[in-house]
């Protein structure tokens, strides 16, 4: 049995089903996900109207299971260096990054969220895989040992408030001067006398905020959240795998694991390197040492093999994972790579993907899937299919009421 998320009775709709009920009545990887030993259900009653309250209002999702290590000591941010492929010990405090790190061929091994508290003081989220055996060798490497590293995965709860609604909802919390909060960057305040972290961060490429708390404190917040719902006369629905997966790709955003292989989720010849995953803005190779910094200098001088590219596709059918993409090349219909992922998008009326392209092919704009036995033509894109002003915008925008938008 996998175990209940802290939010779940919280967000669920389903009220004629238990959490217990809800797991022996439907299917694993059809129904939900098993997400570091926690069920995350792909909705709570209906997908479309949780990406509608994202896109239009605002939602709520637990982001708890992000397994969590504190990382600790002088020499946290030299380790972090070594780790992921561009230096952070050098950013700023009370700040988020993302990063990735690599294995010694330049494959990607895992993305994450790191947030720096203090020069000394770190968490990295790395979503579910134990790494901790990789940062043990990784410490032996490079000598480092004024460092603590502990998983606190069940220490701290995590609320994620997500859309146009979301910075309106989080000031109602208390939360001071919450709209000057920049993109990327955390705050600490007190409620109820118990320390909160808010971090200008989300997985949907909209207007969003995280709200870290530790796991006891979780009811407490429930309740207040609740309160400042109804004081602000909106709805906050919950929302599941589905709804996020949508938006994540229309923001042209990767999941490890999904856009590439990974030791959990092993696929041969589905490795790819930040640079195929359209991330060569995260590796530094000027910076410092790192695992698979000599096989990315190597790709970087040569190329990969790959290209990531968001797709449009016409029709209303979703290709498989590993579908073939076609293409016109010199007057013939040939392979120019495979599809990654792929949802339907209600915002857009249309489906989506992330797809990797071959690199010689990565001037092609259009090309073509054979679905159900049908030809469908797709567009292929560099960059996100959508692009919001009001996610980076500061001040963040706080409708004068709940029914309308600045």
């Amino acid at each position: 049995m996998l175990r209940q998320s802290p939010f779940y009775n919280f967000l669920n709709r389903r009220i004629d089903l238990t959490f217990s009920q809800f797991e022996s009545n439907h299917d694993l990887d059809i129904d939900y996900i098993n997400w570091n030993e926690f069920l995350l259900p792909n909705n709570y009653g209906d997908p479309k109207q949780e990406y509608e309250a994202i896109r239009n209002r605002v939602a709520l999702f637990d982001v708890t299971p992000m397994r969590k290590f504190e990382i600790l000591g002088s020499e946290a941010g030299r380790f972090l260096d070594h780790l992921v492929t561009r230096p952070v010990s050098s950013a700023a405090p009370m700040q988020g990054l993302y990063v990735v790190f690599c294995n010694e061929d330049g494959s990607l091994k895992d993305d994450a969220i790191l947030y720096k508290f203090t020069e000394d003081h770190y968490w990295l989220m790395p979503s579910d895989i134990d790494h901790r055996p990789h940062f043990a060798d990784l410490c032996m490497q490079f000598e480092i040992s004024e460092l603590s590293i502990s998983e606190c995965t069940m220490d701290f709860a995590g609320m994620a408030i997500q859309g146009p609604l979301s910075a309106m909802l989080v000031k109602q919390l208390g939360v001071p001067d919450l709209e000057l909060l920049k993109p990327f960057h955390v705050m600490d305040f007190k409620l109820q006398g118990t320390l909160i972290r808010v971090a200008r961060m989300g997985f949907t490429a909209d207007l969003g905020y995280e709200c870290w708390m530790p796991i006891e404190f979780g009811s407490h917040f429930e309740v207040l959240l609740k309160n400042a719902i109804d004081n602000l006369g909106i709805s906050a629905h919950g929302y599941g795998l589905t709804a996020l997966e949508v938006c994540r790709i229309e923001g042209g955003f990767i999941v490890a694991g999904w856009d590439c292989a990974t030791e959990i989720d092993p696929s041969p010849g589905f490795e790819r390197t930040p640079f195929e995953l359209g991330l060569g803005w995260l590796v530094d190779l000027e910076g410092c040492e790192f695992v698979g910094r000599d096989a990315l200098l190597r790709e970087k001088n040569i190329g990969g093999r790959y290209v990531k590219r968001c797709f449009i596709a016409n029709g209303r059918s979703i290709p498989d994972e590993g579908s073939e993409v076609w293409g016109q090349v010199l007057g013939k219909t040939i392979v120019i790579g495979t599809v990654n992922c792929a949802s339907w998008s209600w915002g857009l009326g249309k489906t989506i993907g992330n797809a990797s392209i071959f690199r010689e092919y990565m001037n092609l704009e259009t090309g073509e899937l054979k679905l159900e036995e049908m030809v469908v033509g797709v567009q292929l894109k560099k960059g996100p299919l959508i692009n919001l002003k009001r996610n980076r915008q500061v001040p963040a925008p706080i409708p004068k009421t709940s029914t309308g938008l600045n």
